[in-house]
């Protein structure tokens, strides 16, 4: 979970420095035991779901855990990374650097139930968000009322 709650942070780096465009796409492995998440930009993800990545397989960088496919982060901080981040995906960085406000607001949420614990997703291969009413799906289940809504639009259709 620590890697998780880290990779959050990177992400909000990445948006206090000029990159809110760049976006979260979180699942869960097919066996549910996995958390998986691409980093991609808003034109790549979906319309109806700004959560679900729909772009040429470069268009992403993956994660497995919260890691970076890059190797072993552990002992950098968040800017670090993301300084690392901008290194290795560098045509990502390009595509994602712009203003989303509305995204980083609800970005900010996200985060915040990352850093309590809470991870989301919206897919794996025996559950969907969309039958979610329009939720994101949250394990462990968070308090009574608290739920995270789907994330701004993106631009695929």
């Amino acid at each position: 979970m620590e890697r998780i709650r880290r990779y959050f942070l990177v992400i909000r780096e990445l948006h206090e420095m000029g990159y809110e465009l760049i976006r979260v796409c979180p699942c869960v492995s097919p066996n549910g035991m996995n958390w998986r998440c691409a980093t991609t930009v808003k034109k790549y993800t979906l319309k109806n779901c700004g959560a679900i990545y729909r772009g040429p397989e470069h268009t992403a960088a993956n994660t497995s855990g919260g890691n970076f496919s890059w190797g072993d982060c552990d002992g950098l901080t968040p800017h670090e990374i993301a300084l690392q981040f901008i290194e290795h995906y560098p045509h990502i960085a390009e595509w994602g650097k712009g203003k989303d406000s509305e995204y980083v607001e609800w970005f900010k949420k996200a985060n915040d139930l990352a850093q309590r614990g809470y991870t989301f997703f919206a897919f794996g291969d025996w559950c969907s968000c969309f039958g979610n009413n329009h939720r994101m799906l949250l394990a462990p289940e968070p308090p009574t009322g608290e739920y995270l809504p789907f994330p701004p639009a993106g631009e695929v259709v």
